[in-house]
Order: C-alpha cells, then sequence, then structure tokens
C-alpha cells in the first residue's frame, strides 16, 4: 500500500516538472519543421526545374526535334542551316533542265532561263520559332514536345511562270508560219488577163498546251523531260482558185465622138494617157495627174472647148469626154467619187448630170479605189468611139451598177438681150457672147441590180446644176476707159 502511494506521489511531482501542454508544444514545433522542409525542398524542386527551363530556352541553335524536309537541325546555328539549305537550293537549281523539241530544233530551259524562288529562308524562321514563343512554361513544353514527338516542316519554291510564257512566246514566234493568201500578181493591159500568186499554209503551235506542258514537268521535278511541241497547219483565207473566179471586168463605158479630127486626136490622147493604169486600195488616180497639162508638144490640138460659158478653141480641146466616159466607168465599178464637176451645160455624148468636165489646173476628175485589191483602167479610142474599162474584183453575186438621172426642173430663158461690158474689145465694137440655152436641175443615182439585171436598191449620187444663159451681147463703148 505504502509502495502505491509512493508511486502516485512521483507521478504527480513528475507532472510538475513536465506539464501536458509541452508536448503540444513540441508537437506543433515538429508539424512546423516538416511543413518548412516539405516547403522548401518544393521550392528548391521549382528553382532547379526553373533554371533547367532558363537554361534550355536560352539557348540559340535550333532545339532538338525539329526537322526540315527531313533534316534534323537541332543543335545547328541558323547561319549552319541557312548554309546548308543555301546548297541544296543551288543543287535544285542546277538539276533543273528541260528540253522542248520540234522536229529536229531543240530548246534547252534551265533556272537561267526560268528563275526559281525558294522558301527556305521563311521556313527556317518558322523552325527557328519553336520553343520560342509564349511564356517561358509555353515554351519548354513546346521544346520538350519537339524533343519526344519531333516538329516538322518542308520548303518549297515556285518558277517563273511569267518567264516560262515568255519562252513559249520566243520558240511560238520561231515556229508559227504565217499563212499566205493568194493575191493579185500583175494584170496584163493587152491580154486583159490577171496573174495571181499561190496560196501558202501556215502553221501554228499550240502556246497554252506547250506552257501547260512545260509546268506540269516543273512541278513533277521531271527535270530529264523532252517536251513535245504540238502544232496545226493554218490554212489561207483566199487560195488561187478562189481569186481566179472573182477578178474581170468590173465596168466599161463607151462615147461615140464626132468627125473633128483635131477634137478625136486630143481624146485618142488623153485615153492613152489613162491606158494601164493601176490603182492601189486607199489610193486616189487623178484625170489632171494622168495627163499632165495638155499642150501642142504632147501632140494635143486646138479643139472646141467649153470656158465661161463659151464655146472656144483650146489647146486639149475635148478631153472632158475622156473624162466623161472614165467616170462612167468608174462609178459603175461602185469606187468612190473624190472630185467631179459638172460642165456649164449638157454635154451630147452623156446624159444630163452623168458628165466630168477638167480643165488644167482648175478642175480635175479624182476618183479612190475603196476596195480591197488594185484596179486597172484599160482606156482606147477607134473609130469615133473612146472606151474605158475597169479591171479588178468584181461586184459580188453577180451584181452591177448603172446610171439615171431625172431632171427635177427646167429653166427657160428669155427672149430678152444681155449687154455686158467687154473693155478687152476695140471702143465702139460689139461682139456676140453666150447663147441662150436652157438651164436644168439633174438628180442622178446608182442604181443596184443583180444578175438578172433587177434593181436591188438605188442611192442618190448628187445633184447637178446647169444654169440658164440669157443671149449675150459683148460691148466697149469706151465708158470703162475714163476718157
Amino acid at each position: 500500500m505504502a509502495f502505491d502511494r509512493r508511486n502516485k506521489r512521483r507521478a504527480k511531482e513528475e507532472r510538475r516538472l513536465f506539464p501536458v501542454w509541452a508536448l503540444v508544444v513540441i508537437a506543433g514545433c515538429a508539424a512546423l519543421w516538416i511543413y518548412g522542409a516539405k516547403l522548401y525542398q518544393e521550392r528548391m524542386a521549382a528553382y532547379d526545374m526553373y533554371a533547367a527551363i532558363r537554361k534550355t530556352a536560352v539557348q540559340t541553335e535550333y532545339y532538338p526535334g525539329v526537322t526540315v524536309d527531313g533534316v534534323e537541325l537541332g543543335g545547328m546555328s541558323r547561319e549552319e542551316a541557312a548554309a546548308l539549305f543555301a546548297g541544296r537550293q543551288q543543287q535544285t537549281a542546277d538539276a533543273f533542265s528541260l528540253v522542248v523539241a520540234a522536229g529536229e530544233r531543240r530548246w534547252k530551259i534551265t533556272s537561267q532561263e526560268v528563275p526559281v524562288t525558294f522558301n527556305a529562308q521563311l521556313v527556317l524562321d518558322r523552325a527557328y520559332n519553336v520553343g520560342r514563343v509564349g511564356t517561358l512554361e509555353e515554351r519548354y513544353y513546346e521544346i520538350e514536345r519537339a524533343r519526344t514527338q519531333g516538329v516538322s516542316f518542308t520548303t518549297g519554291f515556285e518558277y517563273d511562270r511569267a518567264a516560262v510564257q515568255g519562252l513559249v512566246d520566243i520558240i511560238g514566234d520561231s515556229l508559227d508560219v504565217e499563212a499566205k493568201d493568194a493575191t493579185l500578181d500583175a494584170f496584163d493591159v493587152n491580154a486583159r488577163s490577171f496573174t495571181f500568186t499561190e496560196a501558202v499554209s501556215g502553221y501554228r503551235i499550240d502556246r497554252e498546251r506547250l506552257h501547260s506542258d512545260i509546268l506540269a514537268a516543273l512541278d513533277a521535278h521531271a527535270y530529264d523531260s523532252v517536251i513535245i511541241v504540238y502544232g496545226e497547219t493554218v490554212e489561207p483565207a483566199l487560195k488561187k482558185a478562189q481569186l481566179e473566179g472573182v477578178f474581170g471586168r468590173i465596168s466599161s463605158f463607151t462615147t461615140e465622138t464626132t468627125r473633128d479630127n483635131d477634137r478625136n486626136t486630143n481624146i485618142a490622147l488623153s485615153a492613152d494617157a489613162l491606158n494601164g493604169r493601176m490603182v492601189k486600195p486607199g489610193e486616189t488616180m487623178s484625170f489632171n495627174n494622168c495627163t499632165g497639162k495638155r499642150t501642142g508638144e504632147k501632140g494635143y490640138r486646138e479643139a472646141g472647148a467649153i470656158a465661161g460659158g463659151v464655146l472656144v478653141d483650146d489647146t486639149g480641146g475635148g478631153v472632158c469626154q475622156t473624162s466623161s466616159t472614165l467616170f462612167n466607168a468608174v462609178v459603175r465599178a461602185d469606187l468612190q467619187i473624190v472630185e467631179r464637176s459638172a460642165h456649164s451645160w449638157p454635154s451630147t455624148y452623156v446624159n444630163k448630170g452623168e458628165d466630168a468636165t477638167v480643165n488644167w489646173p482648175s478642175l480635175d476628175f479624182v476618183f479612190r479605189n475603196n476596195g480591197q485589191f488594185p484596179v486597172f483602167v484599160v482606156a482606147w479610142y477607134e473609130n469615133r468611139k473612146v472606151t474605158v474599162e475597169v479591171y479588178g474584183q468584181l461586184l459580188e453575186d453577180g451584181m452591177t451598177i448603172d446610171l439615171e438621172s431625172e431632171v427635177i426642173r427646167t429653166i427657160k430663158p428669155s427672149n430678152d438681150i444681155t449687154y455686158t461690158l467687154d473693155e478687152t474689145l476695140p471702143v465702139g465694137t460689139t461682139k456676140k457672147g453666150r447663147s441662150k440655152r436652157t438651164g436644168y436641175v439633174v438628180d442622178t443615182y446608182k442604181v443596184y441590180k443583180n444578175n438578172a439585171g433587177e434593181e436591188i436598191r438605188r442611192e442618190k449620187l448628187w445633184t447637178t446644176n446647169y444654169p440658164m444663159y440669157q443671149d449675150e451681147i459683148l460691148f466697149n463703148d469706151g465708158s470703162g476707159s475714163g476718157e
């Protein structure tokens, strides 16, 4: 019993020396130490990771696992990668060599003719940026993904397509042959016959196909290909047989002359001056230019001619009949009239409104060849007749042209006499001037007819005014001399 009491006292004393709360403190301190140690370890681990990430992220070479065109770039500097791919580009450019063949002819196409543009530098820049964009953690994630899974890029290149088209055009220009139509070569005035050149077939390559074939070979890297040029024959639009059937005498016109030998001589000389003349498309022909000035040295004689409304003797008188005959032939050939003047009064050898007077150098008859081919004038005088023919491309579908003139007004002169002062006369003398003549207003039409002679259409050519004249007496009474 005493022993139990002693133990109880001892235990009570011990409790007084080491209270329970001390245990609580000790336990708390232990917990704090454990937490601190754990926190320290975590922070040290985070720091180690940060240091590792930082060490990895700051390197300047490509990260492992980054490939371009299957080439591992990990550990390479940017300069080394650029140099490597520059060499590869040069190899690609050097390997580029196509041949274009057309028969025995060959054209070699290399990168010198068709420049190649590579995008390698752009792709290398993209590859270098792997693991270098975003936060540090995001960068590290990309770096690890490249290392474990790999990140690949592919380069490419483009051909200068404009240069390819330029080469196609060069080849085409050297191979294309323009088709040549048959055309009029010559006209024999004496035989009234034409000769024609033969038509020549042409050749044209298929430029679109050649362009496509070259690009297809380049895109397929088929650098040892031989590209065949394809083309087709180009037929001429006009062949000799076609022209032979559409050329001949377009029109002809004849007028009868008088028995005046001098006048007929002048008509014959002026017809000879017209004979065999060629007028090319777009060109004009002038009657005065053909004959030149009508002079005695050329054989022209004095004959009756109208001047100022009076019939007078003039060197070359009568050539107006040739010019009027020419006019009638030309207008029936559907050629363009450029310059034409009517006589002071109607002529006897053509209908009213269908004459064309000339006088050196003030009055002329001029026409233009408004067709596609040359025309030829054939003219001659024989047996008191002058004839002018026009040869060239016939009017379409056998069509012909005629002239019709209609007097729309007649102006009768009165019986009054007109007195006109003429100081060239001796004072106190008179002389008969113009004779009384009726005036006319005449409309002239071009009438188009089919090959059956039926009228197709008509168009007004012009209106001609022939003035009316009273009988006239010329006088000189001296009143104009001042005496």
